[in-house]
Order: structure tokens, then sequence, then C-alpha cells
């Protein structure tokens, strides 16, 4: 298991001890293959990764990429900013989940898994994430 220190130069929220604590919680939720804590801006604050992933980091900014565009997406149209994504292909999906202004949880989904039981999951843990670091 590896935890990405968090540089608290930034000026984010998160301390590293919240941040593992909140890996641990999502990695708990059944069906999730891999996850990461990524700032808005994409930068990687908390991670768990199959050990020699060395693309985590483009994960981690991608994922946040296609959140600002499904937010700029939702804008267009006066939706409210979405509180998940979620991108299938046929052998995993991909949650992204808003835990607000400054931050939002990536997690790969095992196909196996409970898609509505691990979103409703995830989007419980963004609500205890935002309310604590608020």
């Amino acid at each position: 298991m590896r935890y990405l220190r968090v540089n608290l130069m930034n000026r984010h929220p998160f301390i590293e001890e919240s941040v593992r604590r909140h890996i641990n919680e999502i990695r708990s939720v059944v069906g999730v293959t891999a996850c990461a804590l990524v700032s808005s801006e994409g930068k990687i604050l908390g991670k768990h990764f199959p050990e020699g992933d060395l693309t985590s980091s483009l994960f981690a900014a991608m994922c946040a990429t296609v959140l600002a565009s499904a937010e700029a997406a939702c804008g267009s149209v006066n939706m409210e900013r979405p509180l998940l994504v979620t991108v299938a292909s046929s052998d995993a999906r991909i949650l992204i989940v808003s835990v607000g202004e400054s931050a939002l949880i990536t997690a790969v989904i095992d196909m196996s898994a409970d898609l509505p039981k691990v979103q409703g999951q995830l989007l419980n843990v963004a609500v205890r994430i935002r309310e604590e670091e608020a």
C-alpha cells in the first residue's frame, strides 16, 4: 500500500492522517479495486493503487478533468454541479465523486460489484469527508 504525503505548502485542507483514514474508508467499499483522493486541480492527496502502477498521477488528473467537464456541461443546461460521474467500459467502471470545491474521490470498481450500492456508499463517504474537512 502506498500513500503520497500531503504537501501542506499548498494549504490544502486535508492532513496526512485524515487522508489515510479517508483512503481506508474508500478501500473498504466492496468492489473498489483502486482509489485516490484527488484535489480539484488533479493532484493526488492519497491513493491506493496496485503496486507498480505508474499511471496513477495521470489517472487522477484525467478524473479531475472529467469532473470539471461534467460540471461545465451541467452549467450549460442550468443544472447544479454533478455529485458523481460514472465511466463504464466492458471490464470495469470508474466513479468520480465530488467532495466539494476542493477535492474528489476517484475509484476503479470491479464489474461484479453492485454499482448503485457502491455509488451510495461513496457518496456517503464524500459527505463525511466534506463535513470533517469543513
